[in-house]
């Protein structure tokens, strides 16, 4: 094989490879993607109008009052997104600038955090951490193009084994990557509709 045909057979592959490879993340370029969005967050509260990215509240039960079979309960997503998906010539499809979701959901005395970070409309990281009569449990999933590739769950600041998540004492925090999956995709067309 000559020279030029081995190069184009390369070309040919980086090509096809390319797609694949920009859709694919790792725990790293997750993390640092996420470092980003919270520094661009931090600086959009501080500046106002001037900082980077926009962001919708959506606030459930504004007042907490109680409700049946819950007592108090309120809940407060915003969403954090780079650019008007309604402005003349912006991204055609609205998930595209959904960076971030944070929530906090408050019902009687649990606490939930949630964080959905997204990557090109896609969800590549979820976070929740939810307080309950002195415990904390928290729950990270990494995902990339193909699923959930990583998870790590913390009763209290300690890493649970994957024996001890199927024990019936934490059976409770086992992560549903699924679920996960369909609350955010909820979140998003949530998002999509108040544009």
């Amino acid at each position: 094989m000559d020279k030029s045909a081995g190069m184009k057979k390369l070309a040919l592959l980086i090509v096809v490879l390319s797609p694949i490879c920009s859709i694919a993340q790792t725990e790293q370029q997750i993390r640092t993607h996420y470092q980003e969005i919270n520094k661009k967050i931090a600086e959009s509260k501080e500046q106002g109008y001037e900082g980077s990215l926009y962001c919708n509240e959506l606030v459930v039960n504004k007042n907490g009052k109680s409700w049946p079979a819950t007592g108090n309960y309120s809940e407060t997503a915003d969403f954090w997104y780079n650019e008007d998906p309604n402005h003349p010539g912006s991204v055609k499809n609205k998930l595209q600038v959904l960076q971030k979701i944070n929530v906090v959901r408050k019902a009687a005395a649990i606490t939930t955090t949630e964080e959905y970070l997204y990557l090109k409309g896609k969800l590549v990281f979820y976070f929740t951490q939810e307080v309950k009569g002195g415990v904390t449990m928290e729950a990270r999933l990494y995902f990339n193009a193909k699923n959930l590739f990583k998870s790590s769950v913390k009763p209290n600041g300690k890493e649970l084994t994957a024996k001890e998540l199927r024990s019936d004492e934490y059976v409770y925090f086992n992560p549903n990557p699924v679920g996960v999956l369909a609350s955010s995709k909820n979140y998003q067309e949530l998002f999509a509709k108040s544009m």
